[in-house]
């Protein structure tokens, strides 16, 4: 289970690298010495946009019940571990869509007070706010802007 306490949250879009020269890759053959090949720049990335929670307990005021949802549909899926092309803006923006629209997800956040308040004429207001399902939406805001960068992939970490 996810330790949510903990748990520092980033967002990065990537594309495939454009190099501005051709450049030469040196690759240990396990004799000692290197052998020298042009470097494939289908196989480099360059990111394109990222952002970091901090140290903010952004799924706290979930039950375990969505925090498991986003694990299976967005953590896993979208990390380091799965290669770039099966984790494509696109995908990314359909798996997001589908938490905002799933009913467990909208039950399973809560809303808490916000520590600042906003003055009415009447004295002040509290402009309440849901931690979890505006960093969904947040996200989904992001898949939008790069869905049609080529190849784009995301990366969850």
């Amino acid at each position: 289970m996810l330790e949510v306490t903990e748990t520092r949250l980033r967002l990065s879009i990537w594309r495939p690298a454009t190099l501005d020269r051709t450049y030469l890759h040196a690759q240990d053959d396990g004799s000692g010495s290197d052998r020298y090949s042009l470097l494939d720049e289908t196989s480099l990335l360059e990111q394109i946009y990222s952002w970091d929670s901090g140290l903010h307990d952004l799924f706290g005021s979930c039950n375990v019940e969505v925090i498991d949802l986003i694990q299976d549909r967005l953590l896993r899926p979208f990390s380091q571990h799965e290669p770039p092309a099966k984790r494509g803006v696109r995908c990314f923006r359909h798996a997001l869509s589908d938490l905002l629209g799933d009913s467990k997800v909208r039950a399973g956040t809560l809303w808490s007070d916000c520590p600042e308040t906003v003055p009415t004429g009447s004295g002040e207001l509290n402009l309440r706010a849901n931690a979890a399902l505006g960093v969904l939406r947040h996200f989904r805001w992001v898949a939008g802007i790069y869905a049609d960068v080529p190849d784009a992939s995301v990366l969850l970490r």
